[in-house]
């Protein structure tokens, strides 16, 4: 409605109002009444007015606007018209300005027409012109292209007619010289050369070229012949030559099936038979009823075992021994096949990486592993584990195994030692100078790991025998330790465990390591049944004190009975292979330390006793000792006292303690026992002489008192607890620090002897008695009585002491430039230069001391 309005206001408009709508959009600025006003309005701003919009659309409907307009509209339909009409002179109007102001223009552009027109009119005249000379070069031209392609068509039927016959004749030449091949006698019939005839035949054909060639379907029926009696031939030929180990007839059949280009399935058919035949020795060999029906079987409803489960047959009763012997009579058949298996393969194997093709000079063995193949002995030993593999983990099944399951979990060690056995033999007859065996040493787990199933079956029976009878000699707790026949119970478990499997480097190491959980389960139950407590360390060192308490007793036996566990199985690992020592270490090493822990309370309190005793050295007044009379007198002096009470004691322990241990220990014979009395003897030479190195000042008697104690001390260390030969170290020492006693001062040296052989901190130590009291000891400037300064010594190196002695130096150098005695200024610098060489190289080292 407000469209139409707007349509009818501007049509219907007055000249002044069409004058003001002209000059809104820029048309002529004439007066108002002037008729080239509206002819002055741009056309594109006259329809760019919203009542001419409706026109624009591109889907005008003029039946629809004038239905719309006259329904909208308050005007008569000629009113109507008249607006539309006064529109459209408005427009021409416009149209007609618009043309005169472009005159020129427009007279421009109808020029270029008309010469447009004429340079078209002259390229159809040009077009003409080139059709009429293509219609005449046509039909010059078509007469003889039809004849050369006639003549085309005809020159390549005869080129495929000539190729054909060609083809023809060579394949009529090459079945003429095949049948000649064949009708020679048997043993001038070269088979390499049929086989090549009979592969040229096939290529002459060209692939079908010859098909419906009467001439060629003639031949057929002969190559058919020949094809299958060449190849018969030659798989007999093959045949004999695997069962013979004959190289030139199985290189001769392998050279046929070359030159048939069938080498690859013809070896591969190879592989595969004898897979086939160990795939069904090992299913004969492993079935639970055809072993049973071979040795009469019981008639449990049609084969029904107990419990429901069909398939199984069960032997009759008594007749066990006759279906194990019958089974192990089939697994012998398996091991039989395999090896043959192998060998025959690696016989083939052996002959093709020899045989060349004389014509290509191809190696036969690089075409069969072309592309990266595996070897033919691998392909044949994978195939083979499979297939073991399978029959062995069927067998394994508890509803198809029956008692071929029970039978070979439990000779386990029988199997292996047959598996072996088999992969021995293989490797020793497959062993050839210059040719690798076929099968590598490494393979042997894998071929072991076949009847995996029955390995896991078997070392879980064995580890549960060895723990009940373990559970049974060690309850744990507080119970009484096991009986002498418990222990051996123990042992001869074990030993009948691994002697089992001695001829088994791998099964041995498994049983070790079942065997090592038995011995880590005897030594944690060991524990538990040890004795605890501060009376361990009560040692009585004398009749009047009472011996051995009843908890120093029960670890004494404890530690005995797990001292002969560990010899007997010591003794045994020499027979056994390397694989068991290694496995059976760790577990060794757990016994030991049981032991240990048992009794080294008992050590320790003994060694606690002697130095207690030994301390009281420091007791006597060795400074009263004078020269002369005196001197010779020491000569003859009976040992010191606490040198007697330390002997005294350690004779007791022995005969109270020691004695009582079984066996006793000795260094011929290793144990927990004798590493702690080892222990215990070089502590106490090496605490005597760091305390007798202490003392200051020592007077002539006083060494020779103290050169006497040391030979008390030897002998009784000696008798009571470890023989002086076997100390080494500690022997040394002593013996060392008394030579170094009886050096003149003058006659210090680091170089020599005395010096050079003992550690520097036993050296450092004893020189400071050699100087005056003025020049103080480290643990003298430190305030440390000799008990507090020798804990202090176990707990710090050789480098500690060191720079202690030189601190102690330095500090008293005021004292030391007073010196006037030239062997006293000779100890000092040899003392210096210890203590310095010391510090700089002793970092890590002992300081002249066994730690507890």
């Amino acid at each position: 409605m407000a469209t139409s309005d707007a349509l009818s206001a501007s049509i219907g408009a007055t000249p002044p109002a069409m004058q003001q709508q002209q000059q809104a959009l820029g048309g002529a600025n004439g007066a108002a009444g002037a008729p080239s006003a509206p002819a002055a309005a741009a056309p594109d701003a006259l329809l760019a007015l919203p009542q001419f919009a409706p026109f624009l659309g591109g889907e005008f409907d003029a039946a629809e606007f004038t239905s719309r307009v006259l329904a909208e509209s308050r005007t008569t339909a000629h009113a109507q018209a008249e607006e539309l009409r006064q529109g459209v002179r408005q427009l021409e109007g416009a149209l007609a300005a618009g043309v005169v102001a472009r005159h020129a223009e427009l007279l421009g552009h109808a020029r270029r027409l008309l010469d447009a027109e004429a340079g078209a009119a002259e390229v159809a005249l040009s077009v003409g012109s080139l059709q009429a000379a293509v219609r005449r070069v046509r039909a010059e031209v078509e007469g003889p292209y039809d004849a050369v392609r006639l003549k085309t068509r005809q020159l390549r039927a005869l080129h495929a007619s000539i190729e054909l016959l060609r083809a023809l004749l060579a394949r009529l030449k090459l079945v003429s010289k095949l049948r000649q091949q064949l009708e020679a006698p048997p043993e001038q019939l070269d088979l390499a050369k049929a086989a090549r005839l009979l592969a040229d035949v096939a290529a002459a054909s060209g692939g079908g070229v010859l098909a419906g060639v009467d001439a060629a379907a003639a031949d057929e029926p002969f190559l058919a012949a020949a094809g299958a009696r060449i190849r018969e031939a030659a798989q007999a030929a093959l045949a004999e030559g695997m069962d013979a180990m004959s190289q030139a007839k199985v290189g001769g059949a392998l050279q046929v099936f070359f030159n048939l280009g069938e080498l690859g399935p013809a070896v591969e058919a190879v592989i595969a038979r004898h897979v086939a035949e160990l795939d069904r020795a090992a299913r004969a060999a492993l079935d639970s009823r055809h072993l049973s029906l071979s040795v009469g079987a019981a008639g449990r409803g049609a084969g029904t075992a107990p419990g429901g489960a069909r398939g199984l047959a069960l032997p009759q009763p008594g007749a066990a021994g006759s279906w194990q012997e019958k089974l192990w009579q089939g697994l012998k058949s398996v091991a039989d096949a395999l090896v043959a298996g192998g060998v025959a393969v690696w016989h083939l194997q052996r002959v093709a990486a020899k045989k060349r093709d004389p014509l290509s000079n191809t190696l036969l063995l690089d075409e069969l592993t072309a592309g990266g193949g595996t070897s033919l002995t691998d392909r044949y030993w994978s195939e083979a584990l499979r297939v073991l593999g399978d029959a062995f983990g069927a067998a394994a099944k508890p509803a198809k195994g029956g008692f071929v399951r029970e039978a070979l979990s439990g000779g386990y060690p029988k199997l292996v030692a047959a598996l072996e056995a088999a992969f021995e033999r293989l490797q020793q007859d497959t062993r050839v100078r210059g040719m690798l065996p076929a099968v590598a040493a490494d393979q042997l787990p894998a071929l072991l790991a076949v009847a995996s199933p029955f390995r896991d079956a078997y070392l879980a029976a064995a580890l549960g025998r060895l723990q009940d009878v373990v559970g049974a000699a060690y309850g744990g707790g507080a119970r009484g330790l096991p009986s002498p026949a418990d222990v051996q119970k123990c042992i001869a478990a074990m030993h009948d465990e691994l002697r089992a499997v001695g001829g088994s480097p791998m099964l041995a190491g498994q049983v070790a390591g079942v065997v090592g959980t038995a011995l880590k389960l005897i030594a944690q139950r060991a524990e538990y049944a040890a004795a605890t407590g501060p009376e361990l360390r009560a040692v009585t060192l004398s009749p009047s004190a009472g011996g051995a308490t009843a908890a120093q007793l029960r670890n004494i036996a404890l530690a005995s009975q797990l001292q002969e566990i560990h010899r007997s199985l010591v003794t045994l690992l020499p027979r056994l292979p390397q694989q068991v020592a290694a496995a059976l270490d760790s577990p060794l090493s757990a016994l030991q330390a049981a032991a240990l822990d048992a009794v080294a309370p008992i050590f320790r309190g003994l060694v606690e006793a002697v130095e207690a005793r030994l301390v009281g050295m420091h007791a006597a007044h060795w400074s009263h000792w004078g020269g002369g009379e005196l001197q010779a007198a020491a000569a003859m002096m009976d040992t010191s006292g606490y040198v007697a009470e330390v002997a005294a004691a350690l004779g007791f322990f022995r005969s109270e303690y020691i004695a009582r241990f079984s066996p006793t220990p000795t260094p011929s014979a290793p144990s927990a026992v004798a590493t702690l009395c080892e222990r215990a003897a070089g502590r106490v030479l090496t605490f005597f002489v760091r305390h007798a190195a202490l003392l200051r000042p020592l007077p002539p008697p006083a060494k020779l008192q103290l050169a006497k104690d040391l030979v008390e001390l030897q002998a009784g260390v000696g008798q009571s607890l470890w023989p002086l030969e076997a100390l080494g170290p500690a022997v040394r020492c002593l013996r060392g620090f008394r030579a170094l006693l009886f050096v003149e001062d003058a006659a210090l040296d680091t170089g020599a002897a005395p010096v050079r052989d003992l550690p520097s901190g036993i050296a450092l130590h004893h020189l400071f008695s050699r100087l005056p009291a003025s020049i103080q000891s480290p643990h003298e400037r430190s305030g440390l009585t000799p008990a507090q300064y020798s804990k202090w010594l176990d707990q710090h190196d050789l480098a500690d002491v060191a720079r202690g002695v030189a601190a102690a130096l330095e500090a008293a150098q005021p004292a030391a430039a007073a010196l006037d005695d030239p062997a006293q200024r000779t100890v000092l610098l040899v003392m210096q230069q210890l203590s310095a060489a010391a510090a700089g190289n002793g970092v890590g080292a002992a300081a002249g001391h066994t730690r507890r």
